[in-house]
Parts: structure tokens; C-alpha cells; sequence
């Protein structure tokens, strides 16, 4: 009876351990470089992000969809400042970046090894959002590089952004709990009246 029990009370533990529902979070990131930076025929300038280790904006936002649906996230309170997880699943990813005093200047764009602007001419204004999802998947690291090939602009402010999700963690079901609870309330009372039974007969 006493193996009974026993193979009873692994039983229980063992659907504990595997009834868990993995759970995961997911938050929009933006990574902000607000410091000017002035360009002139032949200046260039990079800049680097590593989102494991730099200071993101963290929003924890619904796991679909996985995107910013227009919203201005500087408007909005972050739920937390901290850098993403190297175990973390990086799902978007997109660069933005601020001209001023550019009316037909020249200029190169590099993405880590990747020339994406070749003499591109330039205009005042925003970019429009540039995809680096490719170039952070791997390693979360981002290399922007920018050269002025004629002419004379800066670069106001760029931004990274995009959403990630956070290393799943396993977490008990309330009613697996439960049940468990039950199971070994259950086997404490019949192994204590066992117990009485066999000492009343002595």
C-alpha cells in the first residue's frame, strides 16, 4: 500500500511539473539618439546599438499585433527603462532618423556591412521607417553609418524601434495547483488514519 502511495505522490508531482503554461511578454522598444549631429562634404558619423545592453523604452503590449499601429510612443509613459534579454525573440525592427538643412545634399547610408544609400540625394524631413530587422536578428547589434558625399545637413535625432518577446517562463495552472493540493491532503488523511488503525491494534 505504502508504494501505492508513493508512485501516487510522484504521479502528482510530475503533472505539476509539465501542466505549466510557458507564458511570455512582449513589449515595443525604442532606442532614441537625440544628440545632433552636423554633416559636411566628406563627415561621416556612426552610430551603434546593442539592445542588449542600451537603456530601451520598454511598452508591454499585446501579442498581436506584433507593431507600433501608428502610435506615438514618446507621448506615452514607458512601463519600464532597461535593455532586452539575449535569450529574447527580437520580431521587429526598424530605424527612423531626422534631417535637417538638407536641400539636394549627397550622402551615403550604411547598415553594418550593407550600403543601402549610395549618393542618395537628401531632403529636410523624416526618412520613413528603414527595415533592420535582418541585421539585428542574430546578435542585436546595429551599426549606422552615414557619409556626406557633397553638401552640408545633420542628423536632428534617429531612433531604433520595434518589438521583441521575452524568454517564455513556465507557470503552474491554478487548477493544477489545485488539484495537486487535494491529491496530497487526501494522502495525508488516509495514511494518518492507517496509522491510528494499525496502532489501535497494538
Amino acid at each position: 500500500m505504502k508504494k501505492k502511495f508513493t508512485a501516487l505522490f510522484s504521479a502528482m508531482v510530475m503533472l505539476l511539473a509539465f501542466a505549466g503554461m510557458a507564458q511570455a511578454t512582449y513589449y515595443h522598444f525604442e532606442d532614441y539618439r537625440k544628440t545632433d549631429v552636423i554633416f559636411t562634404s566628406g563627415i561621416s558619423s556612426t552610430w551603434t546599438f546593442d539592445l542588449d545592453t542600451d537603456s530601451l523604452y520598454l511598452w508591454e503590449i499585446a501579442a498581436v499585433p506584433l507593431q507600433n499601429n501608428g502610435s506615438d510612443w514618446s507621448l506615452i509613459p514607458p512601463d519600464r527603462i532597461g535593455p532586452m534579454g539575449e535569450t529574447d525573440i527580437l520580431h521587429r525592427a526598424y530605424l527612423t532618423m531626422r534631417l535637417c538643412g538638407a536641400n539636394g545634399d549627397i550622402a551615403d547610408l550604411m547598415l553594418d556591412n550593407l550600403l543601402l544609400w549610395d549618393n542618395k540625394t537628401l531632403s529636410t524631413g523624416g526618412t520613413g521607417t528603414i527595415d533592420v530587422f535582418s541585421q539585428l536578428y542574430d546578435d542585436h547589434l546595429l551599426t549606422v553609418t552615414i557619409k556626406s558625399e557633397s553638401g552640408t545637413f545633420r542628423v536632428d535625432w534617429m531612433t531604433l524601434a520595434g518589438c521583441y518577446e521575452s524568454a517564455p517562463t513556465t507557470v503552474p495552472e491554478p487548477g493544477t495547483v489545485v488539484l495537486l493540493g487535494a491529491g496530497l491532503a487526501g494522502i495525508a488523511v488516509v495514511l494518518r488514519r492507517r496509522t491510528k488503525a494499525a496502532a489501535d491494534r497494538t
